[in-house]
């Protein structure tokens, strides 16, 4: 059974694990340098950086676990405007993640869900992320939930460029 809880400062180990596996599950095989890809885990899911931002009162972060296994996440980040969005009232849906053996088992539509409510409570009128372009599964599931392409933007790991959508969800 598949049960989803707001994540605390004790779940800073868990999220850190995820976040790495996930994302390499996800984007590793992209990467034609893999120190580029090993730097990137390493700082960017470090647990100290990670224990930091769940302190943040604007940051709001889910753990989905399956018999108390974490098996996904996801990461809410209130006021966070876009260039690309004409509104003061934005969040932004930065992080949203499972390991690959949990596709399909609902987690990413119950972590949406819950990310609309709480977008919803504080008053948002818009919701964002990024989307790598050559990720189509995800795009077509943020199309399904209503997101449209609002504008693109590059970013760079190590040598390697990537291309991302960003899109956006009106919410009220």
């Amino acid at each position: 059974m598949i049960d989803i809880r707001r994540a605390t400062v004790q779940d800073t180990q868990s999220i850190s694990q995820l976040g790495a596996t996930t994302f390499d599950e996800a984007f590793g095989h992209l990467f034609i340098q893999r120190d580029d890809l090993n730097s990137y885990l390493t700082d960017t899911f470090a647990e100290e950086k990670i224990f930091r931002s769940l302190q943040k009162e604007k940051n709001v972060y889910w753990l989905a676990t399956e018999d108390g296994v974490p098996v996904g996440y996801a990461k809410l980040q209130l006021d966070a405007p876009s260039e690309f969005i004409d509104s003061t009232k934005v969040c932004k849906l930065q992080k949203i993640y499972f390991l690959g053996s949990h596709v399909s088992k609902g987690i990413g539509s119950r972590l949406q869900q819950l990310v609309f409510e709480k977008a919803m409570e504080h008053n948002n009128h818009y919701l964002w992320l990024s989307a790598l372009k050559e990720n189509v599964g995800a795009v077509k599931f943020y199309e399904r939930n209503d997101y449209e392409i609002v504008g693109e933007h590059p970013f760079t790991i190590g040598e390697q460029k990537f291309e991302f959508w960003v899109m956006g969800k009106k919410l009220v």
